[in-house]
């Protein structure tokens, strides 16, 4: 049995698994950067700020301590 842990009913919960792709990340980040600013403005209007959140540079072991 994996790890798990106690949920707010008192009973073990499983604990889930994060796995973090980073080259990804990378390539999207990549693509962003490219937009022109209309593209830019179009994108922001149809996800909002999407784009802001891949420039926010994480610790891997961090988020997924908090997973």
């Amino acid at each position: 049995m994996g790890p798990e842990r106690i949920n707010e009913r008192g009973g073990l919960k499983k604990k889930s698994r994060v796995k973090v792709l980073e080259n990804n990340l990378t390539v999207l980040r990549e693509l962003g950067q490219k937009l022109n600013a209309v593209q830019r403005t179009i994108f922001r209007s149809r996800y909002g700020n999407l784009l802001g959140l891949l420039e926010v540079q994480v610790q891997i072991p961090v988020i997924t301590a908090l997973a």
